[in-house]
């Protein structure tokens, strides 16, 4: 262990304000490669890049011959399950071309623990950065995690640069990840915005490879990022005979989730494809497809009644999906009301079949049993409140947040109960209610 690494481990918890302005002598990294960074910047940005790491890369956490150049970069790196998804989908998308299928580039290497995760899929790895001591550093660290198959490259990612990029290095996909902040630090979201623009891109992309795989900000609006996606590659390959564009390259979208949490979009384009595109969603390990003609082509069911002996909430990703009245059709769920996303099952669906319906359903969000329902009104606030001092409380489709409902309540977080303030409508009345319900055995999401 050198002196840098020492130091390293000697102030992995320090407060590195403090260690900033009172540490005097910065031990320099062995390795000449990382010369070019300032010592001190190198030793506080990886302590505190480590800290962040401890739970979403702890195989990278636990070594301490690791260096980060930046807190930044671990921010918005991906996360271990994340990585491995990615890759995954990636070493798929790329037997489809045929042969051995095992060269990807990605040419907004960052961190580099993508990479790192592609590297375990493909025989080899193209990482190109355009931050010179990002590049650097993940020299460093490929070489010290023992990986031997990536080839590091620090050059600006742009159309004019595409050709020296791949050079002669010939991929069956092509992954970018477009930084999502400004100059000024600003997250952003529309494609052009991020660095480096994916829509200059992609003429230059999809004409050096077939398979194009993006990761997106989770905030990104798919049916958007889709319609631009093709659009705008469709200005590219005019042709007199108008036979230069289909407008359907996106062929799959996958929607990312873990631990609770949309983490993010990915993007398959495919110059080859004109199909239209599936949505995949992915909830901790979990994966369930739904073609676009079944998104647009399905109609929502509603209640019969206010009657309502179960609750399904769907989860991270597909919620973030839009999926819901194709929800309905595939697991005969019951919509609570056109703009609220919960679900239920019909009247006549007895408690056996309700339970045997949701096996695979509640891989995919948390179902509850219904304790009781009321009216959403004052008298009915304060009965809850009585019976289940200690819940959760979550608010949909009314006029009021769920930190809103939650103080009118009085009531604190706990298990007795999770309240949710819903909008019913039937063929006969539509309010608003206050519903009281006990969580299902093994009915949550991952469970």
């Amino acid at each position: 262990m050198g002196k840098f690494e020492e130091f390293i481990v000697a102030n992995a918890e320090a407060d590195t304000s403090r260690l900033l302005l009172s540490n005097k002598e910065w031990p320099r990294p062995e390795d000449s490669r990382l010369l070019d960074i300032p010592v001190k910047y190198l030793a506080i940005n990886t302590i505190d890049a480590r800290k962040k790491l401890r739970r979403k890369v702890p195989e990278w956490y636990s070594r301490t011959d690791l260096v980060y150049p930046s807190t930044l970069c671990a921010e918005q790196c991906s996360s271990s399950d994340t990585a491995r998804y990615k890759a995954s989908v990636a070493r798929r998308i790329a037997g489809l071309s045929g042969g051995t299928g095992c060269r990807i580039a990605d040419l907004t290497g960052g961190l580099g623990v993508d990479s790192r995760a592609f590297s375990d899929c493909f025989d080899e790895v193209l990482y190109n950065e355009m931050d010179p001591a990002l590049a650097s550093a993940a020299e460093h660290n490929f070489e010290a995690l023992g990986v031997k198959n990536i080839r590091v490259l620090n050059m600006e990612t742009a159309p004019s640069t595409l050709a020296s990029i791949l050079g002669g290095f010939k991929p069956d996909i092509i992954f970018l990840d477009p930084a999502r902040r400004s100059s000024a630090g600003k997250k952003v979201f529309l494609l052009e915005d991020c660095r480096p623009d994916v829509l200059a891109l992609l003429p230059g992309l999809l004409s050096a490879c077939r398979h194009l795989l993006l990761k997106l900000s989770p905030m990104a609006d798919i049916q958007l990022v889709t319609e631009r996606l093709n659009r705008t590659y469709e200005r590219f390959l005019e042709k007199d005979d108008g036979s230069g564009w289909n407008g359907r390259w996106v062929r799959e979208v996958h929607v990312v989730s873990s631990g609770g949490e949309c983490k993010e979009l990915l993007v398959w384009m495919d110059r080859e494809w004109n199909g239209g595109y599936s949505l995949i969603c992915r909830e901790d390990g979990n994966i369930m497809e739904f073609t676009d003609t079944e998104v647009s082509g399905s109609a929502a069911t509603y209640p019969d009644s206010t009657y309502v002996r179960f609750l399904f909430e769907p989860g991270k990703s597909l919620t973030k999906a839009g999926v819901f009245n194709a929800l309905c059709k595939r697991f005969g769920l019951v919509k609570l009301a056109r703009f609220t996303h919960l679900y239920t099952f019909p009247e006549a669906m007895t408690d056996e079949e309700a339970v045997v319906r949701s096996h695979d359903l509640i891989k995919f969000g948390k179902l509850f049993k219904v304790k009781e329902l009321l009216p959403l009104k004052r008298s009915s606030m304060k009965e809850f409140a009585r019976k289940y001092p200690h819940s959760e409380v979550t608010a949909r489709n009314i006029p009021l947040s769920s930190e809103e409902l939650r103080r009118k309540m009085g009531m604190e977080s706990g298990e007795d109960a999770h309240v949710f303030g819903v909008r019913i409508e039937t063929p006969y009345d539509a309010g608003n209610y206050l519903v009281a319900c006990g969580r299902m055995p093994g009915g949550e999401a991952g469970a």
